[in-house]
């Protein structure tokens, strides 16, 4: 009895010592996305330039609306007291600033997310033919609902899906993910805007 009793105590350790954590992903990363929104029949390129310890996001936009094309330099501080966002235009080169009203959201695993498992791209059958992913999902107290794909190594932003009642299904695609930032100015507001 006292073999079986040690036995499940130790199974229940080894089970409780597999829960994994949601990875941290490096807190200065340069890459190229692509979101879509199928509901309000929206989608954008962008590069953008992501600095998690300042809280600033730099994004030079390609937004697709139906049949017409708009091109934005957008800027969001939420390191200032109040967040600010720059918008300008690139097209008519007009800059509008104001004051930003959505909290700052980080592109890490939300704390306290599910994981749902380990998936290749690629395929794990030939050395070099794949990444190993982690696969997240989180519901969140307000309904609102998250589900994210990274890296296995580096826990670098592969795919991100986020629902609520306010904004639809958005789908995030990353792609040419860097560490670093290139350009140390690149979060300077553009010039049109001061």
């Amino acid at each position: 009895m006292k073999t079986l009793l040690l036995f499940a105590t130790v199974c229940l350790a080894v089970a409780y010592s597999q829960v994994l954590e949601p990875c941290s992903p490096p807190p200065l990363w340069e890459a190229r996305i692509s979101r879509i929104d199928p509901v309000k029949k929206f989608s954008e390129r962008a590069k953008v330039s992501y600095d998690a310890a300042n809280r600033r996001v730099r994004r030079i936009e390609e937004v697709n609306l139906l049949q017409d094309k708009e091109f934005f330099d957008v800027l969001y501080l939420h390191n200032t007291e109040p967040g600010t966002e720059y918008r300008l235009n690139l097209k008519s080169k007009e800059c509008e600033k104001r004051e930003l009203t959505e909290p700052w959201r980080p592109f890490e695993v939300p704390p306290n997310s599910t994981f749902l498992g380990e998936s290749y791209i690629g395929t794990g059958a030939e050395p070099g033919a794949g990444v190993l992913t982690e696969l997240w999902e989180n519901t969140f107290e307000s309904g609102d609902k998250y589900f994210g794909v990274y890296t296995k190594e580096g826990c670098i932003p592969i795919q991100e899906e986020f629902y609520s009642n306010r904004t639809g299904l958005v789908m995030t695609l990353f792609f040419d993910v860097t560490s670093g930032i290139s350009d140390p100015n690149i979060f300077i507001p553009p010039r049109e805007c001061m």
